[in-house]
């Protein structure tokens, strides 16, 4: 590894250690170059400021989720066209497990971004996914209430915080520092909770 990338990845690390403790808006790069035994400038010559420090670090993990999280959504549609949207359950619980395998491959990048990223593109990243689940959840329903398949409409609101309560739920892992087999055991006994609920609340049949 050459000189310049072995600096960055030690400030990357020193910068992991600072807003672990600090959080973002506490975290100081005067304190990270100090620790570097460098100056401030030359350390925004790395990265050209705090964010990026913080983007850096989690970006790739926090976008990449997203990203899955998408084309899970888009997989659900996939079940219409193939009469298998009995199959959704057990989908959503296949894709659960993905993502909880994906989270624990990148603790401490969710970590920042669910602890300790106040003052970043991060700081609503439960409710950004919330969203793009209660957005895409309504037009999948509808297009089934189109082809004839009974269910139950759900106010916004209603399912807006059903949602949030369970990707919370699912993300306390993170939080609480649970151990990958604990939390895997844990997600599945939500996810188990919440379809049951969801089920009776749509009343599909």
């Amino acid at each position: 590894m050459q000189k310049g990338e072995a600096t960055k990845q030690y400030l990357l690390e020193l910068a992991k250690e600072e807003f672990l403790s600090k959080g973002y808006s506490g975290a100081s790069v005067r304190n990270i170059a100090k620790t570097a035994g460098l100056t401030t400038g030359a350390v925004f010559r790395y990265y050209p400021d705090k964010a990026a420090l913080f983007d850096a670090l989690v970006a790739e993990a926090a976008d990449g989720l997203t990203n899955q999280f998408k084309a899970a959504q888009n997989a659900h549609f996939d079940l219409i066209p193939t009469n298998k949207v009995n199959e959704s359950t057990d989908l959503s619980t296949d894709y659960l497990n993905h993502f909880i395998n994906y989270i624990y491959d990148h603790f401490d990048a969710f970590k920042l971004v669910l602890c300790c990223s106040e003052g970043t593109r991060y700081a609503h990243y439960i409710h950004d996914l919330v969203e793009l689940e209660v957005a895409q959840t309504k037009v999948y329903y509808d297009r089934l209430r189109q082809l004839g398949v009974p269910n139950r409409k759900v106010s916004r609101d209603v399912h807006h915080m059903i949602t949030s309560a369970y990707f919370t739920a699912v993300f306390e892992t993170v939080v609480h520092d649970m151990g990958r087999e604990d939390a895997i055991e844990y997600v599945n006994e939500v996810a188990a909770f919440f379809n049951h609920g969801w089920n009776g609340l749509l009343r599909i049949t």
